[in-house]
């Protein structure tokens, strides 16, 4: 019934998602400097994107395991549709999922995360600049949250093959090179075999990019009314003050986790595509 369908999506698999959602909500909230695209940045502030993906490339790296076991988890493994909602088929995944290799795919994994980022920040940019030129009265939270959904479709278009490549690997399907798993998925399903899943991949993305960072944006202010004094800028008007490293981890993985719970769906649609 609905409920077992449910089920067969949430279950089993969404701590894990929601871990993974942590980490990444902590690196998009780092990588932002704590000034979300939600938020209009000074134009002379220094690229956050670009200044973030030294930091970034180590994050991926030591939670790659997590990624693959998520994957892992998500992937049907040849049973009936039915069969795939049981608790029995999330304990057989859970076996599978937990054997070496952790970080098959990694490449495909690093050649996604700077290239998008930066489709990511020019498309938004441009869009916001954009609007702002056509039309100057418009509502500045409308103007950066359709330009945040515009960016994340361009950086889907770049990421999903990259997204593709790496989620073959980590299920198995590919076990040599990246190069030799590009050429099988172009022989066996020519070049949109790269864009499987890219609407789910994109009503993941985002609803996640907008939820952690404009969720970030909430309660790193509420936070900061709360427990910090505020501070003077350079015009001597009174500001909240900024929270630290470990109130922006935080608070970056409560945001986090709401999108996780949120996108989660899209998240196991986007691996089963």
């Amino acid at each position: 019934g609905p409920f077992v369908k449910i089920w067969g999506i949430m279950s089993g698999r969404s701590g894990v998602w929601f871990l993974f959602a942590f980490v990444q909500a902590v690196l998009i909230v780092f990588s932002e400097g704590g000034s979300a695209p939600i938020v209009a940045a000074p134009k002379d502030a220094q690229n956050p994107f670009l200044s973030g993906s030294i930091m970034q490339s180590a994050v991926l790296a030591a939670s790659y395991p997590i990624d693959t076991l998520k994957t892992r988890l998500q992937i049907p493994f040849g049973a009936p549709g039915p069969y795939q909602a049981t608790k029995k088929a999330f304990s057989v995944r859970g076996v599978n999922a937990r054997q070496p290799p952790f970080w098959p795919g990694q490449g495909a994994a690093y050649l996604n995360m700077l290239p998008t980022l930066v489709i990511f920040d020019v498309t938004f940019q441009a869009f916001r600049e954009l609007m702002d030129d056509t039309i100057p009265k418009a509502n500045k939270v409308a103007v950066d949250v359709g330009s945040t959904l515009v960016a994340a479709g361009a950086a889907s278009l770049w990421s999903t093959p990259c997204e593709v490549v790496k989620c073959t690997f980590q299920s198995g399907m590919y076990t040599s090179s990246l190069k030799s798993a590009v050429r099988a998925i172009h022989k066996e399903s020519g070049w949109q075999g790269f864009y499987q899943g890219y609407g789910a991949q994109l009503a993941r993305d985002a609803p996640m990019y907008l939820m952690v960072l404009s969720g970030y944006e909430l309660m790193r202010d509420k936070y900061s009314e709360a427990f910090l004094p505020k501070v003077r800028d350079k015009k001597g008007r009174l500001k909240l003050g900024e929270p630290g490293p470990l109130p922006t981890a935080a608070l970056g993985a409560a945001s986090g986790a709401i999108a996780g719970i949120l996108t989660h769906p899209f998240d196991v649609a986007r691996t089963q595509a």
